[in-house]
Parts: C-alpha cells; sequence; structure tokens
C-alpha cells in the first residue's frame, strides 16, 4: 500500500511530510521519485522555502501524512517562492544514487543513522563494497577540510543543493 500511496501523491504534487525510523524528525516536502528500494524529495521549510533535495532508502518509513493546514500553507507559500534547480536521478539503488548524485553535484550532506543531526558534507573520492572515502567540507566557523571514511551501511540518507550546503561549499572555493 505505501508504494501505491506514495505514487499517488507523486502525480497529485502533494506537500507530505515523512517520518522515518532512523530520526525522529520529518522530513516534509514533494516527492520526486519513488522505487520498491529508495524515495526521493524535494524540501521545503515551513516557510515554503526550498531546502535541498534528499534521498533515502524506503525501508526508513514509518508514517507519511499530508493535508493538514500546515501542509496547506506551505504549499501557499511555495507557490510564492522560486523554482528548485533541476533534479533528476536515472539509477535505482541507493548507493548507485549517491555515486551519480556525486558526479553530478559539487557536494552531498551525508546523513548517517546513529546521529542524523551531525552530517558530513562532502565529495565521495572513494569507495569500494562497503565503505567510502569523503573529503569534507566544514562548517563557516572552522572552514578547514578533512578526509574521513564511513561505512555505506551506516548512511541514511543524502542531500543535494540545500541552500546552506551550497554556501559552505560557496565559502571553501573562495579561498578564505
Amino acid at each position: 500500500m505505501l508504494l501505491k500511496e506514495l505514487k499517488k501523491l507523486k502525480l497529485q504534487s502533494e506537500v507530505i511530510s515523512i517520518e522515518r525510523s532512523c530520526h525522529d524528525e520529518e522530513l516534509t516536502g514533494r516527492l520526486c521519485d519513488i522505487n520498491e528500494r529508495i524515495i526521493s524529495m524535494c524540501l521545503f521549510t515551513n516557510e515554503g522555502n526550498f531546502d535541498g533535495y534528499t534521498v533515502f532508502p524506503i525501508d526508513q518509513v514509518i508514517e507519511v501524512y499530508w493535508g493538514n493546514r500546515e501542509h496547506q500553507a506551505i504549499s501557499q507559500l511555495m507557490s510564492k517562492s522560486s523554482s528548485p534547480p533541476h533534479f533528476e536521478i536515472t539509477k535505482k539503488d541507493f548507493h548507485e544514487i549517491i555515486l551519480e548524485l556525486n558526479y553530478h553535484h559539487s557536494s552531498l550532506s551525508f546523513h548517517e543513522a546513529n546521529n542524523e543531526d551531525s552530517f558530513d558534507m562532502g565529495v565521495i573520492e572513494d569507495h569500494d563494497d562497503d565503505w567510502i572515502k569523503i573529503h569534507t567540507f566544514s562548517n563557516k566557523k572552522t572552514l578547514s577540510r578533512m578526509h574521513k571514511l564511513i561505512m555505506w551501511a551506516d548512511i541514511s540518507r543524502v542531500v543535494v543543493n540545500s541552500p546552506y550546503q551550497n554556501k559552505i561549499v560557496d565559502l571553501h572555493s573562495s579561498g578564505i
């Protein structure tokens, strides 16, 4: 039933919220792509501002809701803001999608299941079947880059094109 309802909500361009087993805050936005393995969403803030695209495994979903006043307000506010940048994925497997996004974007935000509140922004430099090696961008306070190894199994979702993420990458590119 979940897949069928999500596909219907995508066709209707409905603003929805998804609660996931690995985090206590919901993701709110519109669905971009759904299959039996992954979900991708265009995220929006409560003010209706674009907040990036996210991709995560469908088996994390524990609740989906839509149609309340908050969703209606976000939808109305979204219509007054600029259109989000183009987003497309062609792969169907979570790890392949992450590699595809890494190829097409200047950075990804890697969220880990054990602590989704903190995340690493960076680019994948290498990978094998179990691990990825990323070169991270740090926050604006330190602007200090480092390398990090993360197990594929620990990645709960990725985000691309969030305004915060893009600003951090711009700061690193400015040579400050």
